[in-house]
């Protein structure tokens, strides 16, 4: 079976397939705390975090000096938290278990 198609079909085809082809974006390398809470820290408050991960582990703080920090700003005292993605991912997963997920805040 042959299906034969000129010019104005071909591109009315291709406007419906389009859009169902998905294109993989690139990833992102920075991002605002506000942005990953759900993903990165399991939709903690932004006070739940800063105290006990970001004090916690000071090492993850990049005015800290410390190689492969992650977080800028982290207690956003006149700038916007930011994280750096591609360290934090590795280091959440690293220390996932040396966070106490059920800690209270004081």
């Amino acid at each position: 079976m042959q299906i034969m198609m000129d010019q104005n079909s071909l591109q009315e085809l291709a406007n419906l397939v389009a859009p169902l082809i998905k294109q993989d974006s690139p990833q992102q390398d920075w991002a605002k705390l506000a942005e990953v809470r759900d993903d990165l820290f399991a939709g903690k408050s932004p006070a739940w975090i800063r105290l006990f991960i970001f004090d916690s582990f000071p090492e993850v703080q990049i005015e800290n000096g410390q190689p492969e920090a992650w977080v800028k700003g982290a207690h956003g005292k006149g700038s916007v938290t930011k994280i750096y993605l591609p360290y934090a991912r590795t280091w959440m997963h690293e220390h996932h278990d040396d966070i106490d997920w059920t800690a209270k805040m004081p």
